[in-house]
């Protein structure tokens, strides 16, 4: 099981020394999604473009961003997180390219699913810690029995699954037992006040590459 970490949604003071800190540590997997200007749900590519900035190069083949194929591949990362509605159907020869992960708002999604999307994303599993009010969530088993199945048929192929949602030290002896490649933190990690130490801890708790 790998361990993915997804940026705060706000910019703070020691933001970039941290998650400098926290690829020192092992880190493989950022994903950089932060909160746009004036209510807009994600930042701007210039917005991202900045932000990047502020890291050594080298630190870009960690990181998807939140976002299209294509915004990834201007922005020279390793991948993107997009919609998973928006890779159905006919995609861009270029977006085959790009190492992506679906974003899937619904269990469903997942069986549609082209071939060449990378992994999936999905969740929430727990209420989030990151949001102000609760949110539908699906919960270990509704989310274990929908895997089974998925695995059961012949014509689905399942891309990596990385959970999330609410996943911390206490709920991550509950997510270990579902068919997961993977796992995806935000407020288990930047909630805490010291957030190199809360993914030192969480990665010796996932034990395995992180």
């Amino acid at each position: 099981m790998r361990l993915w970490v997804t940026t705060s949604p706000d910019d703070f003071a020691s933001e970039f020394d941290d998650i400098e800190q926290i690829f020192s540590r092992g880190l493989t997997r950022l994903i950089l999604q932060k909160r746009g200007r004036g209510g807009s749900p994600y930042a701007t590519e210039s917005d991202y473009e900045r932000w990047l900035m502020a890291l050594p190069m080298e630190c870009r083949d960690r990181i998807w961003v939140r976002g299209t194929p294509d915004l990834a591949e201007r922005l020279d990362v390793r991948g993107c997180v997009a919609e998973a509605g928006s890779l159905l159907g006919d995609a861009p020869e270029s977006w085959k390219r790009v190492n992506t992960v679906a974003f899937c708002r619904s269990l469903d999604q997942l069986e549609k699913l082209p071939q060449w999307v990378a992994g999936a994303l999905v969740g929430p599993v727990f209420q989030p810690q990151s949001v102000y009010e609760p949110v539908k969530t699906h919960g270990v088993e509704t989310l274990a029995n929908k895997l089974t199945t998925i695995a059961s048929s012949d014509s689905a192929k399942i891309p990596q699954i990385v959970a999330f949602g609410g996943i911390d030290h206490e709920t991550l002896d509950e997510i270990k037992k579902l068919p997961v490649q993977g796992v995806s933190v935000l407020g288990g990690i930047w909630n805490y006040a010291d957030p190199v130490n809360a993914f030192i801890k969480l990665s010796r708790a996932v034990n395995v590459n992180v």
